[in-house]
């Protein structure tokens, strides 16, 4: 590496060797950035979306595929992985084993294919206006955690136990996940899109 002038104004040039260590210069600085190592973030994305008459996945949100708003949220607490649960071409997904069968089937299928973390943050994808301090809330807990009142978001730590429970409180009360109260100022942020009203009542939601 040496440095030349060019037009007055300073310029690096990397030699052979430097240019080909700074890949892993830049995985090093990639990695010291992640907030949450050993934590892989889920958009739950599986559902057929009866309700609303479309799949509330691809509705647009503020510019945004909802999709991607979601993941963009996971991504913006420092996670290096996220992926979304259900089957959307162009997208890092796991298909549920069994499709349209509802969430638990999702995080199942999540837990079994993308075994080896320590954590697992599971997000609806219809719940745009989730603040990532709610999350962060969540990830505090180290025995994993949801809120009460909502059985989504949800963080589940390993071990794993069977369960054949089909409703997500009860499937985490079996894998040892208990909720936690909510923090005082997300309360109003914790909406759920399922029909063209709410999805109206989301959209016009002044932040």
């Amino acid at each position: 590496m040496w440095m030349e002038r060019v037009s007055g104004f300073p310029v690096i040039r990397l030699g052979l060797r430097a240019s080909s260590v700074l890949p892993a210069v830049v995985n090093a600085v990639m990695e010291s950035m992640v907030s949450y190592p050993g934590v892989v973030g889920v958009v739950l994305a599986g559902g057929q979306s009866r309700r609303m008459g479309r799949d509330k996945a691809l509705l647009n949100f503020r510019g945004k595929v909802l999709l991607l708003h979601m993941m963009d949220t996971l991504y913006s607490l420092g996670l290096k992985d996220v992926f979304v649960s259900g089957s959307f071409p162009g997208y890092p997904c796991i298909e549920d084993s069994l499709p349209h069968t509802g969430p638990v089937q999702g995080i199942k299928s999540v837990l079994r294919y993308k075994s080896g973390y320590k954590g697992y943050l599971f997000v609806p994808v219809d719940m745009p206006l989730l603040p990532a301090r709610a999350l962060k809330g969540l990830l505090s807990q180290e025995q994993g955690g949801y809120y009460t009142g909502w059985p989504l978001p949800a963080y589940i730590t390993p071990p794993f136990f069977p369960s054949s429970r089909n409703s997500v409180r009860g499937f985490l009360s079996e894998q040892g996940i208990y909720p936690v109260s909510l923090p005082n100022d997300c309360d109003d942020f914790m909406k759920n899109a399922n029909t063209p009203k709410e999805w109206d009542e989301v959209e016009s939601y002044e932040c």
